[in-house]
């Protein structure tokens, strides 16, 4: 037997299923994450620029693609402060037949603190292997110099931007821009040298270069490393947070130079709010 039913729980019926259905397809778009670039493997050079980028115009002036990345690189700014993950920092001696002879790692695990801001804490520092080189976790803070997103629109007019072509990265296609200071400071670190821009999300995936301030380039004795290259994942949407940084060094020893490499992963971005008493310091990288 049929019922017949009142109009306002059918018009309350399907506003549910209109919502669910809405709900699940914003779920099912959320998921569909795009592969970024591969990382180079362990042993290969890092190229600051390609021999060879596609030179021409590209559809739009360059001019509105880097305004268009600027906003991009604000908004994942602040989008990356609703996340936790995972960080690896290792510090690897290399032979000359490109094998580790030696490690130093130290993982951390952000967290969000009572005051709702980001921290860090260390969760694993196995005993260092490395036979040469001495490095101890402190040694790493210099890296909180080193800002995430450097085009963001408040750094955009510090910059000298010049577009220098595309090129196929892996499954995306990119524009590729040089990028230099136009003049260095003593508090702040700016980047200089290449950024890949994917030409569907203008997001930057790829960015190769040093960071320098008036006293020179962010590094030391303790860590050498000067040119980063450093590899986003598309996280959630249009967003591409830090997700692999490589950078090698070479240093005088008794026994002649001494090669360093340095390896760091973000891994494990989950949103979440979860509140955790004592934090250690402040998460600035």
């Amino acid at each position: 037997m049929l019922t017949r039913m009142n109009p306002k729980t059918v018009f309350r019926l399907l506003a549910a299923l209109s919502l669910s259905a809405a709900a699940l397809a914003t779920a099912a778009s959320a998921q569909v994450l795009r592969p970024g670039p591969v990382p180079n493997s362990g042993n290969s050079t890092v190229v600051l620029l390609p021999a060879q980028p596609n030179p021409g115009v590209p559809p739009i002036p360059p001019e509105q693609i880097i305004q268009r990345v600027s906003q991009q690189e604000d908004a994942m700014l602040k989008a990356r402060t609703a996340y936790t993950y995972r960080k690896v920092v290792r510090v690897e001696e290399i032979d000359d037949s490109g094998n580790a002879t030696g490690k130093f790692e130290l993982t951390t695990q952000s967290f969000f603190g009572p005051d709702g801001k980001l921290y860090e804490k260390g969760v694993s520092h196995p005993a260092s292997t490395m036979q040469v080189f001495n490095i101890e976790p402190e040694d790493t803070d210099i890296l909180w110099r080193i800002p995430m997103f450097p085009l963001t629109v408040p750094q955009l007019p510090k910059y000298d931007i010049t577009y220098a072509g595309t090129q196929k990265l892996d499954e995306l296609t990119t524009y590729i821009f040089q990028i230099h200071p136009k003049q260095v400071e003593r508090t702040i670190a700016l980047f200089d040298g290449v950024v890949w821009v994917d030409t569907e999300d203008f997001v930057i995936v790829k960015t190769t270069g040093k960071w320098i301030t008036e006293l020179g380039e962010v590094s030391s004795a303790q860590f050498p490393f000067t040119v980063f290259d450093t590899y986003r994942e598309n996280v959630v949407a249009k967003d591409w947070f830090p997700a692999y940084v490589r950078s090698d060094a070479s240093v005088p020893t008794k026994q002649g130079p001494l090669h360093l490499r340095l390896t760091i992963l973000w891994q494990e971005y989950r949103p979440g709010t979860e509140a955790k008493a004592d934090p250690p310091h402040p998460q600035r990288h």
